[in-house]
């Protein structure tokens, strides 16, 4: 009725040309602030934009509602929902996900396990790609928004395993870890007589 496109779910812009990436727990995120002008941060359940293809559940300014398991409702909350986990660019020709360094999955979702190779991914290994030199959106980036397949070389130098921070700690006399991060945040576990990242 207004000569506009209503596109397919997963699928965005104005001709409904352009791919919808994949969703994760952001692991930074912060609220949107003041997107109406009214001078005021609305609620978590103040609508802001509504029927958007990437939000269809809207957008508010604040935090997001989010509720433990008794019911109880927590206030100034974040780790909401994003596009490529808040880690990533999303390639809109495909629909996939461009993690930045240090991080991997569909939707950039987890925390990388260290590596000593010098893989294809910044930040995983050694030398001028490495944790330690590299330097996000510099002159030697390989992070330009077109997805590609990476694969996780050599993670924990190949004498490890990867876990999930709820595994470590687990394994550490039965500890328990459930914070929100408990399947994002990576880490190895050594193979005897090895020690380090």
């Amino acid at each position: 009725s207004h000569d506009m496109c209503t596109c397919d779910r997963n699928f965005q812009g104005a001709d409904c040309s352009l791919r919808t990436c994949p969703f994760g727990k952001a692991h930074v995120d912060t609220p949107r602030g003041d997107l109406d002008a009214s001078l005021t941060i609305g609620d978590h359940n103040d609508i802001i934009l509504a029927g958007s293809t990437l939000y269809p559940y809207g957008i508010t300014e604040g935090f997001p509602l989010v509720s433990d398991t008794a019911g109880t409702v927590i206030a100034n909350t974040a780790h909401d929902y994003m596009e490529c986990s808040n880690k990533g660019l999303c390639d809109r020709i495909n629909g996939l996900c461009e993690c930045l360094p240090g991080y991997d999955g569909a939707a950039c979702q987890r925390a990388s396990c260290p590596s000593k190779a010098n893989s294809s991914t910044p930040g995983s290994g050694q030398g001028e790609r490495s944790h330690t030199n590299f330097k996000v959106f510099n002159a030697n980036s390989a992070f330009h928004g077109r997805a590609a397949e990476v694969v996780q070389r050599d993670q924990c130098s190949g004498h490890g395993t990867c876990m999930t921070i709820e595994q470590l700690a687990f394994s550490d006399h039965g500890n328990t870890y459930d914070l929100w991060d408990k399947d994002v945040t990576m880490g190895c576990q050594c193979d005897p007589g090895y020690t380090g990242p």
